[in-house]
């Protein structure tokens, strides 16, 4: 089967999922000239032709600077399709990344601070154009590599959203190829004969990301169902059980706790206390269940309205316990999201 079948089928999975495209969207998607961008541009060109919804693709590149940056067979593939390619000039960020590296004392350019500025730059433009939603080439390899990379420098269990919205910015992030791995994309660049832009960034091959790479190969081999069951697991939130999920915070002084709902036993219990339905309840709000001696007396829910501001969304407690849970609880946001506003 060709590469592009599979591809097409994959996105339409991801779009299914995640709603990525919407009726008459205007999309700005960001062209690096890579294989990944451009098999993106290839295939949403001809997923306009299976998709319900008619959406309209704005192609955006930016000429960061860089030594070798030519852009003319990307130009003319990019016309080739029906569109314009619009190259932004920002030749300044190669001058803030040198900076940055010999400010940092790095071996290689800061590609954290050049990604930041990449979306930055394609966010103004996009809302330049009045566009609401930038679409990324980002496929099934990076955000298993992302979740490991998080995992081993920051910390955290977490890779990138399929789906992101930037509220400042009122800006949707769509990654279409999130269920799309590398190699089938090498496939459908060679199938397909299409163009990129060659080795343009210094970093190339010589990041982070790529040892992680080197690692994940070696597990892949030794263990070949791993590479799907670590997409797997990204999706698996009915299996989710990691410490913070069993967490039960004491109140000091008192009898009372709470703790976060996120177990099945939990939504069942949240669900009787709200007169909800399961698939009513929101994953992206913060829900509370407060208990007594180990005994459920009410429940909780804050919603985050933007960065460190959060509000009181709903609280079914005695009037008695009402101030020592509130109390408790901006306590702990402000212990760790100092400066934080809360709005009760």
């Amino acid at each position: 089967m060709r590469a592009i079948r599979q591809i097409l089928a994959l996105v339409r999975k991801a779009d299914k999922d995640y709603n990525l495209i919407e009726l008459n969207d205007k999309i700005v998607l960001g062209i690096s000239g890579g294989k990944d961008s451009m098999a993106l541009l290839y295939t949403l060109n001809l997923y306009k032709k299976f998709a319900k919804s008619n959406y309209e693709i704005y192609p955006v590149m930016i000429d960061l600077g860089f030594d070798n940056f030519n852009p003319t067979n990307i130009i003319n593939y990019v016309n080739s399709l029906g569109y314009e390619l619009k190259v932004l000039k920002e030749r300044q960020v190669y001058e803030i990344l040198k900076i940055q590296k010999e400010r940092q004392k790095l071996t290689h350019l800061p590609c954290s601070i050049c990604s930041r500025m990449k979306k930055a730059i394609i966010n103004k433009y996009a809302n330049t154009i009045n566009v609401t939603k930038v679409s990324f080439a980002h496929h099934k390899d990076d955000a298993i590599e992302t979740l490991f990379l998080n995992e081993i420098y920051g910390g955290r269990i977490a890779t990138f959203s399929p789906k992101m919205l930037l509220e400042n910015e009122k800006i949707n992030f769509i990654r279409p190829f999130i269920y799309v791995s590398e190699s089938l994309i090498k496939t459908l660049i060679k199938e397909e004969n299409i163009p990129t832009l060659g080795i343009v960034c210094p970093n190339d091959k010589h990041t982070e990301r790529e040892h992680i790479k080197e690692i994940l190969n070696n597990i892949y081999t030794l263990y070949p169902s791993s590479k799907q069951n670590f997409l797997n697991m990204l999706k698996n939130k009915e299996k989710l059980d990691i410490f913070y999920m069993h967490e039960d915070h004491q109140i000091e002084n008192t009898t009372l706790s709470y703790r976060l709902i996120k177990e099945i036993n939990d939504l069942i219990t949240y669900k009787i206390f709200n007169n909800e339905s399961y698939s009513e309840i929101d994953y992206s709000s913060f829900k509370f269940l407060i208990c007594e001696k180990g005994k459920t007396i009410g429940t909780a829910s804050i919603i985050k309205l933007k960065d460190r501001v959060y509000k009181l969304n709903s609280l079914n407690l005695k009037d008695e316990y009402k101030t020592l849970f509130l109390n408790d609880l901006k306590k702990e946001l402000y212990a760790r999201y100092n400066p934080l506003t809360f709005i009760e």
